[in-house]
């Protein structure tokens, strides 16, 4: 597999016109690593996967109007394993995010995606954990 130019991926990102996610918050966790597995960019054949996860995180970031941190976005092979990822993970895919709000509980940011969900406005997997929330565009609903 060749190596994903950052800067293309970033200028697509970029033609996205998020409101409220630069590009740059959405590389980064490219250069994560675990010991010696690092993770890396999605393929490009991966790229628009994540388009309706981001616009949705985007159009929540708008209602709540509080920082989101993007924790997790894509992961390759390797690296979900180490993470604890699950085989089937959707970040393996690009289509699922794990994030947190400044200011807000993960319950919290849960209970509002899932008005956001049932308003419409995405299909897809809502998780809640502890420390953060999984949000993705997997085209079918899921709840954890």
């Amino acid at each position: 597999m060749s190596e994903v130019d950052v800067e293309a991926y970033e200028a697509f990102l970029a033609g996205l016109r998020l409101r409220y996610f630069t590009p740059r918050e959405i590389t980064r966790y490219a250069e994560a690593a675990r010991g010696d597995v690092k993770n890396g960019l999605p393929a490009e054949d991966l790229w628009e996967n994540i388009v309706p996860t981001l616009w949705t995180l985007d159009q929540l970031r708008h209602y709540i109007k509080r920082p989101i941190r993007l924790t997790s976005l894509y992961r390759n092979e390797k690296y979900n394993k180490v993470c604890g990822g699950s085989r089937n993970s959707f970040h393996k895919q690009n289509i699922a995010i794990d994030f947190q709000v400044d200011g807000m509980s993960p319950n919290a940011a849960f209970n509002q995606l899932l008005r956001m969900r049932k308003t419409g406005c995405f299909v897809g997997g809502l998780g809640q954990y502890p420390t953060f929330t999984h949000v993705d565009t997997r085209g079918t609903i899921a709840t954890w």
